[in-house]
């Protein structure tokens, strides 16, 4: 990967995604396709609007001719590089494609003795483009400086463990769970995943103290309560 300077000035680079995740539109050749059909099904523009593209294996196409300004942040788009990852999705973004993503940015920001910026539509546009983190990705300060370390690992969904209504005489796993938040919570049970009478009455003081029904039963609201302590 080389970045070659065009003749035109640059200030500032665009991040996008194309709100796809169809491997069938993982192709800078189908962006240029939506972009350049006529209207109503197309944009009617005379190329495809980025100057980059990164798909999901991290293979970066070209787009745009760099020496053209893009067609990618309405009002913004003079003085600027647009590079669009293939995605919808943030968890289904790949490492490979943040890695050129990364290295591509560092070349452009050596190309201009790191005084270009880096940003998201989303900055400049009432829109959720990017949907990654792009700030962790390339380490961007508030300014939108590269000057912070960089993070290519794609984001890990956060799974909530299951909150099922518990009662007396529930077994498994989400019980063990609640064992765990009452004794965060200055109780003493022993966690072993059976709602017995010691884990009964551990509940019912502790819904004593959060203000709310004194029924032993383990719904949302007590979920909640011991969750935000």
């Amino acid at each position: 990967m080389a970045y070659t300077k065009p003749e035109r000035y640059i200030e500032r680079v665009f991040l996008h995604c194309s709100a796809s995740d169809n491997p069938e539109h993982d192709d800078v050749e189908v962006m240029r396709r939506w972009h350049t059909d006529p209207k109503p099904s197309g944009r009617g523009w005379s190329d495809v609007g980025y100057h980059f593209f990164i798909r999901k294996s991290g293979l970066l196409e070209t787009g745009r001719s760099l020496e053209r300004i893009p067609a990618a942040q309405r009002g913004n788009n003079s003085g600027t590089i647009a590079i669009c990852l293939h995605g919808l999705k943030d968890e289904l973004f790949t490492s490979q494609q943040f890695e050129t993503l990364n290295q591509l940015c560092k070349e452009i920001n050596e190309a201009y003795d790191e005084q270009a910026t880096f940003h998201g539509h989303c900055e400049v546009a009432n829109k959720e483009c990017p949907v990654f983190d792009y700030r962790r990705v390339l380490g961007l300060d508030i300014d939108g400086a590269m000057t912070c370390p960089a993070d290519v690992a794609p984001r890990t969904p956060v799974v909530e463990p299951p909150r099922p209504v518990l009662r007396r005489t529930a077994r498994g796993d989400a019980v063990t769970v609640l064992q765990g938040l009452l004794n965060a919570n200055g109780a003493n049970v022993v966690e072993d995943g059976i709602f017995g009478r010691g884990t009964f009455e551990a509940v019912v003081a502790w819904q004593e103290t959060a203000g709310l029904v004194t029924d032993g039963i383990v719904g949302p609201a007590t979920w909640n309560s011991l969750t935000k302590t």
